[in-house]
């Protein structure tokens, strides 16, 4: 064991080890809770604005999951190439090169080996933390539905969507809509959660309005 541990603190493993123990502890951290996994992520409106860093991983292959993920994956394979490499080839460069050299090649060597294996890796994991975005309420604008109440008034009413979703209507004021009819949300109100609505006919007429 002692061997082991002095062996992988060694040059060049160590490189990969040290790393590879610090991402294990904020695992270990991200287990309980304690930290979100995506904190290296950038920031929705920054990678909006500069892309660089969300492309550079797309052509490394390791988009699409957090970028802890991605670092741990690669640790973790250059750790197992440097470990096999420095036992298995470090010492055809006896010789050769000095053992700081032949250290730097082959750590080189480990991680440009582990990348596309990390990123073949990753691919599975698209699919785990791949997210959602919920439709925002004011995208519903212009959904036909069909009032489900006596009547649609500037204070009361509900209405139906195709989908079957109900959503709480009103009317402008001093204007009703009687049960059953076929109406169109035309702006939200986030004070209340309602949506104004208006009757084909009176949607139809708008239209018209603003076309003349």
């Amino acid at each position: 064991m002692d061997n082991f541990l002095e062996y992988i603190f060694s040059l060049p493993i160590i490189a990969f080890t040290i790393p590879l123990m610090i991402m294990i502890v904020f695992w270990l951290f991200a287990l309980l809770g304690a930290i979100d996994i995506e904190i290296l992520d950038p920031d929705v409106d920054t990678d909006a604005a500069d892309g660089t860093g969300s492309s550079f991983l797309e052509s490394l292959g390791l988009d699409g999951v957090p970028l802890t993920v991605a670092i741990t994956l690669v640790e973790i394979y250059g750790f197992v190439f440097i470990y096999m490499a420095r036992k298995y080839i470090a010492p055809l460069f006896d010789g050769i090169l000095s053992a700081t050299a032949s250290g730097f090649v082959l750590a080189v060597f480990a991680l440009l080996l582990a990348i596309p294996f990390a990123a073949y890796t990753s691919k599975p994991l698209r699919s785990v933390f791949k997210t959602h975005e919920g439709v925002k309420k004011s995208d519903l604008i212009g959904t036909y539905c069909i009032v489900t109440t006596q009547t649609v008034t500037e204070n009361f009413g509900q209405a139906r969507a195709e989908d079957g979703m109900i959503y709480s209507v009103r009317t402008a004021p001093d204007n009703q809509i009687a049960g059953g009819s076929r109406v169109v949300l035309i702006d939200f109100n986030k004070d209340d959660d309602t949506y104004i609505v208006v009757t084909e006919a009176e949607l139809m007429a708008m239209s018209s309005t603003q076309h003349i």
